[in-house]
């Protein structure tokens, strides 16, 4: 996986203001292509759908190539693409692949060819709105793509998603500059209403502007919304928070030791995919959870 993470420790030299514009652009267009298309709600799958996208970015770093591969596949093609880029994520990447796994779901099933239809017009609705701009360059750090999708397809009128619904990134970033103080590598950050994690993307530009590495500190997480927290575990990708990620969905208030539970669950799937013989696919296992 091509590493992408700033070196220099400085954020980005792009807009961050401009950034977080074509990531609601980007939310509209696919949550609209969606909705257009009829059939079930099922947000997943077209946040799933980003998701891939993003990951495929990660991979392979050559965002105008890609583009126009994924735009030019059918949409049996597309779903075959997706599976590949997941069984090298994951691969790579074991350890997010239990809170990811709510976007995959339509990777495994037996897709009809509408549904199949549906999937690339999202995807290419993603691709014609300009996603690799964002999530396969230095840009991603700048916002959160999947946070305004989930908000576009959840509330079925998607040209109503502006900035209101979420605090802006520099604003975000000013905020918490102020309330982390001195900061140390092995440091953990923690939310307890986590959301897609707006918060963490704005401790890691705090992080990487003080000359440190967000890879270098623990994340935890938790919100009662399974596909807010898959959404933040990719965003853990696209944002380079790196191995240390702690996710659980559920209620702190009803699970006070949700960080230690979101450890121990961690290290016991890690156990278990360690023990997979080699011929055995980390996706394949995941079906049979």
């Amino acid at each position: 996986m091509n590493d992408h993470r700033h070196r220099s420790g400085k954020a980005s030299a792009g807009n961050p203001i401009n950034a977080e514009a074509h990531a609601l652009t980007l939310a509209v267009e696919v949550a609209s292509a969606w909705h257009r298309s009829g059939g079930s709600d099922r947000p997943e799958v077209p946040l799933g759908i980003v998701a891939t996208i993003a990951a495929a970015g990660l991979l392979a770093g050559r965002a105008d190539d890609m583009a126009t591969g994924m735009l030019s596949a059918s949409p049996e093609d597309f779903v075959d693409i997706a599976r590949t880029v997941w069984a090298a994520t994951s691969s790579r990447r074991p350890d997010l692949a239990p809170s990811v796994y709510p976007l995959l779901g339509w990777l495994f099933a037996d897709n009809d060819q509408a549904l199949q239809q549906r999937i690339k017009d999202a995807a290419d609705a993603a691709l014609r709105a300009g996603q690799l701009e964002l999530t396969a360059t230095e840009r991603r750090f700048d916002c959160d793509v999947l946070g305004p999708l989930l908000g576009a397809l959840r509330s079925r009128t998607a040209t109503k998603v502006n900035a209101q619904m979420y605090t802006p990134g520099d604003i975000a970033c000013a905020l918490t500059a102020v309330a982390l103080g001195d900061l140390k590598p092995g440091q953990s950050f923690c939310d307890v209403a986590v959301g897609t994690g707006g918060l963490f993307r704005a401790a890691a530009c705090v992080v990487r502007n003080r000359g440190l590495d967000p890879a270098d500190m623990s994340w935890f997480g938790a919100d009662v919304d399974e596909l807010a927290i898959a959404a933040a575990a990719v965003n853990g990708l696209i944002w380079g928070l790196g191995p240390n990620v702690f996710l659980y969905a559920g209620d702190v208030l009803a699970r006070p030791h949700w960080a230690d539970e979101a450890c121990l669950g961690r290290a016991r799937f890690l156990e278990e995919v360690n023990r997979l013989n080699s011929g055995v696919k980390l996706l394949d296992f995941l079906k049979k959870l």
